[in-house]
């Protein structure tokens, strides 16, 4: 039985160890899992914009953000604030978001920090940093209708999107693919969430934001579970939950799928007028 015993703590304290050794990697390498194309290496804008798209960068304290306009015909008008996700830059939105113009909206695609040469790197202080100056940015921009700016973020993206929702005042929230918290995502990689640097909470924003909130989720996501979104729905009776047969990287939400319900979302709640 000793030697039983000795065997289960020898196990127990190897198991003890490995569990150790797993949290402090994550610790350690959270923020190039979260941010794998951050480079934070200053470099001009790598595509060449065409009128009548521009360059943004606003000031912030580590330097200037980055983004760019996309103009609506019309003005003034809404503005949707778009933050995409960790594997990407908005240089691979740009002609995909423009056809948001065609719904009479302003579109600003706001670069990460520390991506595509945006000064800086991403952390949840620089994130809440550079999406507020780009907010102001737009808000005092005679083109845009001030009351009616919507975050909009896709993947990590709809962290700092709905966080954004606690420093301005916002439209509405769209959110896709986004988890509901950095906590519940330690907690799904059987972390504690203590470890988490970031803390987003999506699930908390959503509940403390009094306009309306449209999420949409692949219900085969790998990535962020579908329960991500099934929290946040549940955070607030004016969350609104749309999901589609795919993952997380497959889901077509800037083509067909995605620009009639963002419509008569948009114009449900003011922000696009009615026919």
């Amino acid at each position: 039985m000793n030697v039983l015993r000795r065997m289960a703590v020898a196990a127990l304290a190897l198991a003890v160890l490995a569990y150790a050794a797993y949290a402090a990697l994550f610790y350690t390498a959270q923020r190039q899992l979260l941010f794998p194309l951050a480079d934070t290496v200053r470099h001009p804008f790598r595509t060449a914009l065409t009128t009548p798209a521009q360059l943004v960068e606003p000031t912030v304290s580590f330097g200037h953000a980055r983004g760019v306009f996309l103009p609506a015909a019309a003005t003034p008008a809404p503005a949707l604030l778009f933050f995409h996700g960790n594997g990407e830059t908005i240089d691979q939105h740009l002609d995909t978001l423009a056809a948001l113009n065609t719904l009479g909206l302003n579109v600003f695609l706001l670069e990460l920090p520390g991506y595509a040469g945006a000064d800086g790197a991403p952390t949840f202080d620089s994130l809440v940093e550079a999406s507020t100056a780009a907010y102001d940015w737009l808000a005092q921009d005679s083109r845009v209708d001030k009351r009616k700016i919507v975050a909009f973020g896709r993947s990590i993206g709809g962290a700092p999107a709905a966080e954004l929702s606690r420093h301005r005042p916002l439209a509405a929230l769209v959110l896709l693919s986004t988890f509901a918290s950095t906590a519940d995502l330690a907690r799904d990689h059987f972390l504690p969430p203590f470890l988490a640097l970031d803390p987003f909470d999506s699930a908390a924003r959503i509940r403390e934001f009094s306009g309306a909130v449209l999420l949409m989720h692949g219900d085969n996501d790998e990535v962020i579970p579908a329960a991500h979104a099934r929290r946040m729905a549940g955070a607030s009776p004016r969350a609104q939950l749309h999901t589609e047969p795919c993952g997380h990287n497959d889901c077509r939400y800037f083509g067909a799928a995605l620009l009639p319900l963002l419509r008569t979302f948009l114009q449900a709640h003011q922000v696009l007028p009615t026919p």
